[in-house]
């Protein structure tokens, strides 16, 4: 068994890593520093005349920038907001509805058809890939496209996924101060992620020892509503595909209306579920009693509740530094079980099989 103490092993780290997922995660406030600025200098906008409306469409690593902005949008811009994640678009999408379309590779099945059924409809769009037959569709029908670089798996491109589409929203006059609030989150990243570096050591690494909590157990994170219930569903995801552990995701409070009443459960099955609550540290006294009340309750029902209290202020730095945090976590947790945090084979086996494969 791999312990936690090996997380201060610089040759440890480098040797379980070989495609430098870690390395991605440490550097991630400079992949955002210049997807900000590429964001900055996108000349092609979309015409924001007609638009009343927005729909996301992403898959996977590709689609979480769109719940990122969706959730920033809902609250500031008073138009209505989906995000889709499926084939097509959904009904209520119509000409007016500004579809941001974004796949890494260019060539998720999914999102070319919401793309194919977006132009059929006369919606405004724009394409978010770093190239593949979105990238190439985009070109031929002259719709805005941002070219994000190429060679990254798409949770570690989140920057690029995500801040010059934000931008582009902003510029068009949909998303107001989103340059602002991204440099404080950057600034935030940088300076809680120096807590969170591979030199530093576990006991005084957060999420070196939220790494080792989560070891050998299945993780239930929940979320603040809001942009927190975003960063929660994250590491979800990053759970999943880095460190290939079972994970699941919920919003307060809305789960302490259905959720809290199915952990009644065998005594057999608590010692394998941990809880992770990503709180608002500035939160209001309701939400804070919630959070207090039900992580105590939650204590006596599985082998351990962990509260992370987020600090930042305003939504996009809470998200951005509850996500930053999360992924570090991640990667360590992937390291821990001795599994290469980069490939997901799993994936690609059912995308090869969708295709025809073997």
């Amino acid at each position: 068994m791999i312990t936690a103490q090996k997380l201060d092993d610089p040759g440890f780290l480098q040797e379980s890593d070989p495609e430098g997922m870690l390395v991605a995660v440490e550097t991630f406030h400079r992949q955002c520093e210049d997807a900000l600025k590429q964001g900055e200098g996108f000349s092609r906008l979309p015409t924001a005349e007609k638009v009343k409306g927005l729909c996301f469409i992403g898959m996977g690593g590709s689609g979480i920038g769109g719940d990122i902005l969706s959730s920033l949008l809902v609250q500031e811009s008073g138009l209505p907001v989906l995000v889709h994640k499926d084939y097509g678009l959904p009904g209520s999408v119509g000409s007016e509805a500004l579809v941001v379309a974004t796949s890494y590779s260019g060539n998720t099945e999914e999102t070319l058809s919401g793309f194919e059924e977006a132009m059929a409809r006369g919606c405004p769009i724009l394409a978010v890939t770093s190239g593949g037959e979105l990238g190439q569709r985009a070109s031929r029908l002259g719709v805005p496209c941002i070219i994000v670089p190429q060679g990254m798996q798409p949770r570690a491109a989140l920057g690029y996924l995500t801040l010059p589409a934000g931008m582009v929203l902003e510029r068009m006059g949909l998303l107001e101060g989103f340059s602002s609030s991204s440099r404080k989150a950057m600034e935030s990243m940088r300076r809680q992620g120096e807590g969170w570096r591979p030199d530093v050591r576990v006991e005084d690494n957060s999420a070196k020892r939220m790494a080792g909590f989560v070891d050998g157990r299945i993780p239930l994170v929940y979320g603040a509503h809001g942009p927190l219930q975003v960063a929660a569903y994250r590491w979800k995801c990053q759970f999943n595909e880095n460190a290939k552990n079972p994970a699941y995701y919920n919003v307060l409070p809305e789960m302490n209306h259905n959720e809290m009443a199915g952990w009644e459960i065998a005594d057999e099955l608590k010692t394998s579920l941990v809880v992770i609550i990503l709180a608002d540290a500035h939160a209001d006294a309701r939400m804070a009693k919630k959070v207090k009340v039900t992580a105590q309750l939650l204590r006596e029902q599985v082998a351990g509740v962990e509260v992370v209290e987020v600090e930042g202020s305003d939504p996009l730095e809470k998200l951005m530094t509850a996500v930053h945090m999360g992924d570090y976590v991640s990667v360590y947790l992937a390291l821990l079980k001795g599994v290469d945090p980069t490939p997901v084979d799993a994936i690609a086996r059912l995308k090869k099989k969708m295709a025809g494969g073997d």
